[in-house]
């Protein structure tokens, strides 16, 4: 079973290798989370770090946060509440050129905060989430290009704390697409 897993991983390795340096991705991103769990649409910002090669393989991280997630504050509404999340991606890309195509899927930190007005109660959690999704990348010189991403998010949670692992879909979930600034390192 190990040696299944070694070799898979070693496929994996060699189709995405390409020349021996790495692009190093610096990207600021700016759009709306909409669908799932939350009312409407809404505003979301963020950065990621990646870094791709001149093959198919690449690995990324980002923080991103949806303010005012479950509606906006208002009086006897909640007043502080979003959802941020701290990622980590698998990204299979076409090859290197003037435009990469992505695909993306990952997992990491998502934390939902939702108070009240009156501190009456609070939740703050932080669980485990999933990402899948996928984009493009179009360079308008060698270190600067335009980006555009949509993609799914989902927590995951543990149904009944025991000492038994057993994960199942969370309550929190929604879409994202944004568009930002890349650098090229």
């Amino acid at each position: 079973m190990i040696q299944r897993y070694l070799a898979a991983l070693v496929i994996v390795f060699v189709l995405g290798a390409g020349s021996a340096h790495a692009e190093v991705l610096l990207t600021g991103f700016g759009g709306a989370a909409f669908g799932g769990v939350t009312d409407r649409t809404r505003g979301t910002f963020g950065g990621s770090l990646g870094f791709l090669g001149g093959g198919v393989l690449g690995l990324e991280f980002e923080f991103a946060t949806v303010p005012d997630f479950f509606g906006t504050g208002g009086e006897g509404v909640f007043t502080e509440n979003n959802v941020v999340s701290l990622m980590g991606s698998i990204l299979l890309a076409a090859p290197a050129g003037p435009v990469r195509i992505y695909g993306a899927g990952g997992a990491g930190l998502m934390k939902t905060r939702i108070a009240d007005a009156d501190q009456f109660f609070n939740i703050d959690s932080n669980d485990f989430g999933i990402n899948v999704g996928g984009g493009i990348i179009g360079y308008v010189s060698d270190n600067l290009g335009l980006r555009a991403d949509v993609r799914y998010f989902r927590d995951l949670q543990d149904p009944v704390p025991d000492n038994e692992f057993d994960i199942d879909l969370g309550r929190v979930d929604y879409w994202r697409v944004v568009g930002g600034l890349t650098l090229k390192f």
